[in-house]
C-alpha cells in the first residue's frame, strides 16, 4: 500500500493546489515530479478527473484513480454491481478492463478475475483501485486481449469486454470498437461460450452482429449503457432495466397495442427513453396492463396518457391540469388559471433560449403549483409531477 499512499498524496497535493489558485504551468514545473509509474502530466490529470468524479461515482470518486478516457467512459457503480451479480462465475476475464472499474466489481462477486488492458498506463490505474479496494482475487495482464500470448493464458468460465469506441463516430458500428467484438468473439468462443460485451447505447440494432441478449440499461430515467450478452448468458432478444429499482422488460412479455390519443387524459406518462431506443414500448404497456394512447413520440420524449394511474420505473407520471395554443400569451392565461409559480420546460428548445423563454412564461407569476410544460405539435400541455 505504500506506492498506493505515494501516488494518493502526490494527488492530493495537486488537487490543493489547484483549488489554490495555482496555475497548472507552476504546478508541473516547479511543485510536481514524475513517479517511476506515472509523468506529472498524468498525474494531474489524475487529480483534475479526481475532482470532478464525485458526481459520477459518489464518495468513491475521490480515492479513485482515473485519467480522462477513464472518467468518461468506466461504468458507474449501480450498474457495475448489477452487472457483476449477473455475471456472477468461479472466474471471469475481463479482456479490456481500462482502469478497472468493471473488473474489481466482477471480483466483488465472483471467485476470481482476470484483468486484461493493452494500455500499460491504464492498467496500472487499475492496480493502484485494487489495491486501494483491498482487492486480492484479481489477476492483471498487460497485452492486446486478441493475440496468442495473451488469450492463451486465460481460463475463464465467462469473458467480458467492454472494448473502447471513438468519441467522434457518429454512426457507431462494432467495426469502431477496439479490440473488435467481432473478433473478440471468434477468438474467446474457444475458451467459453459465455461472452457478454458492453456495447455503445446508441448503436443501431442491425449494426449488432453477434446472436445475443440486447440488454439496454437506464440509470435515473437516462438510456445509460448497453451489454450484449451471448450464448447461455442470454435470456431474451432484448431487455431493459432500470436501476436503482431494477425493474425489467423483456421481449418476451407479452405486448399490447397502444393506439393515438386524441387529446390528453386525467394523466400524462414520460416513458424511458431506454424503452424507446429497446423498442419495447408495447412489452411495458403490456406488462403493465396499461390501459391508454399514445400522445407523442419523438426522438428526445414521449409521452402517453391515461385515465388511470400506472405506477412503473419506467414512466413518469403527471396529473393533466389543462392544455392551450402554443404561444406564450396562451400559456401565460393558462398558468395564472392553474395557480402556477414555477415552468419547467420539457421541449425541444436551443440551450441559450431555455431562460429567456423559461422568465417570459414565469413573469408575474406568484402560485404554489410548479407546472410541467410539454410541447405536442402545435398545442401546450400543463400538468403537475405526481411523485410515487
Amino acid at each position: 500500500m505504500d506506492e498506493v499512499r505515494e501516488i494518493e498524496r502526490i494527488i492530493e497535493r495537486i488537487v490543493n493546489l489547484t483549488r489554490r489558485g495555482y496555475s497548472r504551468g507552476k504546478i508541473l514545473s516547479e511543485m510536481v515530479e514524475d513517479t517511476s509509474i506515472f509523468s506529472r502530466e498524468k498525474l494531474f490529470e489524475m487529480a483534475r478527473c479526481r475532482m470532478r468524479s464525485r458526481e459520477k461515482f459518489g464518495e468513491l470518486g475521490e480515492r479513485l484513480f482515473l485519467d480522462e478516457e477513464s472518467l468518461r467512459y468506466s461504468t458507474p457503480p449501480l450498474i457495475a454491481d448489477y452487472r457483476a451479480r449477473r455475471l456472477e462465475g468461479d472466474i471471469i476475464a475481463d479482456i479490456s478492463c481500462g482502469a478497472g472499474i468493471q473488473a474489481i466489481y466482477f471480483a466483488m462477486r465472483s471467485g476470481k478475475v482476470i484483468a486484461v488492458e493493452r494500455d500499460p498506463v491504464k492498467l496500472e490505474l487499475a492496480k493502484l483501485n485494487a489495491r486501494l479496494l483491498n482487492i486480492k482475487n484479481m489477476e492483471f495482464i498487460q497485452g492486446d486481449a486478441l493475440s496468442r500470448e495473451v488469450y492463451g493464458r486465460i481460463k475463464a468460465d465467462i469473458v467480458f469486454s467492454d472494448p473502447s469506441r471513438k468519441p467522434e463516430e457518429r454512426i457507431r458500428t462494432m467495426d469502431g470498437l477496439e479490440p473488435p467484438p467481432l473478433k473478440v468473439y471468434d477468438i474467446y468462443r474457444k475458451v467459453t461460450d459465455k461472452i457478454a460485451f458492453e456495447l455503445p447505447p446508441q448503436i443501431r440494432k442491425e449494426n449488432v452482429l453477434i446472436d445475443g441478449e440486447r440488454e439496454y440499461t437506464s440509470l435515473d430515467f437516462k438510456l445509460n449503457r448497453l451489454a450484449l450478452y451471448t450464448g447461455p448468458l442470454k435470456r431474451c432478444d432484448v431487455s431493459a432495466i432500470s436501476l436503482p429499482r431494477e425493474e425489467r422488460v423483456t421481449s418476451n412479455d407479452p405486448r399490447r397495442k397502444v393506439g393515438l390519443a386524441e387529446q390528453p387524459l386525467d394523466y400524462l406518462y414520460e416513458v424511458d427513453p431506454t424503452i424507446v431506443k429497446a423498442d419495447l414500448l408495447e412489452n411495458l404497456a403490456g406488462k403493465i396492463d396499461f390501459d391508454g394512447f399514445l400522445l407523442m413520440m419523438g426522438k428526445r420524449r414521449t409521452l402517453l396518457t391515461s385515465s388511470e394511474w400506472f405506477e412503473s420505473s419506467f414512466l413518469r407520471g403527471y396529473h393533466f391540469l389543462t392544455s392551450c395554443k402554443f404561444s406564450v400569451e396562451e400559456i401565460r392565461k393558462e398558468l395564472l388559471d392553474v395557480d402556477a409559480g414555477k415552468v419547467m420546460l420539457r421541449f425541444s428548445i436551443d440551450p441559450k433560449d431555455y431562460w429567456r423563454f423559461r422568465k417570459r412564461l414565469e413573469e408575474g407569476l406568484s402560485g404554489s403549483k410548479k407546472v410541467e410544460l410539454f410541447r405536442v405539435g402545435e398545442r401546450a400541455i400543463l400538468a403537475e409531477r405526481v411523485n410515487s
